[in-house]
C-alpha cells in the first residue's frame, strides 16, 4: 500500500487539471452565452461545447446562472484567478500615482481594457436579468459592488486633488458609475466601431470633466 507522502504528489495534478476543466468549461459558457444568448445556451450545449459531461459542468462550476457569473468574473479580471480587481496591477497603479490627472488616465485604460474583454457577455447578463429571478439578483449585486468601486475612485482621486466645487462625492460616483458600466463601451466600440483606444482616451476626458475643476 502507498504511504500518504508517495501520495502527495498527485494532489497538485489533480488540482492543476480540475483547474483547467473549469477554465474550460467558463470558456465554453462565455462562447455560448454570447452566440446563443442565455436562453438558448443549456449546460448541454455548453458541456458539448466544452468536450465533458453535463456532470462535469455541474460540478466544476454550477448551473446557469453560476455559469454566467463565471464568465463575467473572468471577462472583467482576464483570468480566474481570486485576486480583487483592487488588487490588480493597474488599480494599484491608480492608487500609487501622485497625479490625479495621470491616475485617471490609468483608471481609464483598466476600463477600457475590461470593457473589452467583458462587454459582450455583459449584453447577455443585462437580458438575462430581465426574466431570471436568480440571474437578477446576480445583476443587482454587480450594480452594488460596481458602484461601491466607482465611489471608491472618486475618493482615490479627491485624496490627490480637490474635485469639481459644484459636485458632490455622491453625484461623482454616479457619474463614474455609468461611465464604467460595460455597455457603454459595446454601443461605441463594438456597435460605433470606436478603436480601444479612442475609447479610452473619450474616457479619460469624461472622467476629468466630471471629476476636475477645470
Amino acid at each position: 500500500m502507498s504511504s500518504v507522502n508517495e501520495q502527495q504528489p498527485e494532489w497538485p495534478l489533480r488540482r492543476a487539471k480540475a483547474a483547467a476543466t473549469r477554465l474550460a468549461v467558463i470558456d465554453a459558457a462565455r462562447r455560448c452565452f454570447v452566440e446563443a444568448g442565455y436562453a438558448g445556451a443549456t449546460v448541454q450545449v455548453i458541456a458539448d461545447a466544452a468536450g465533458v459531461s453535463r456532470a462535469t459542468v455541474f460540478n466544476a462550476v454550477g448551473g446557469k446562472a453560476a455559469l454566467l457569473k463565471a464568465a463575467y468574473d473572468v471577462a472583467t479580471v482576464g483570468d480566474d484567478e481570486p485576486v480583487p480587481i483592487p488588487q490588480r496591477p493597474a488599480a494599484v497603479a491608480t492608487r500609487l500615482e501622485p497625479d490625479p490627472r495621470r491616475a485617471i488616465a490609468i483608471y481609464a485604460g483598466m476600463i477600457a481594457d475590461i470593457g473589452e474583454r467583458l462587454a459582450p457577455i455583459y449584453e447577455v447578463f443585462r437580458a438575462a436579468s430581465l426574466s431570471d429571478p436568480e440571474v437578477r439578483a446576480l445583476w443587482q449585486e454587480i450594480q452594488r459592488e460596481r458602484l461601491k468601486g466607482a465611489r471608491g475612485f472618486v475618493g482615490i482621486i479627491g485624496a490627490k486633488t480637490p474635485l469639481r466645487a459644484d459636485v458632490d462625492e455622491a453625484a461623482a460616483g454616479d457619474a463614474v458609475w455609468a461611465l464604467i458600466d460595460a455597455s457603454l463601451y459595446h454601443r461605441l466600440a463594438i456597435e460605433r466601431g470606436w478603436p480601444k483606444e479612442r475609447f479610452r482616451a473619450w474616457l479619460q476626458a469624461a472622467f476629468e470633466a466630471q471629476l476636475l475643476p477645470a
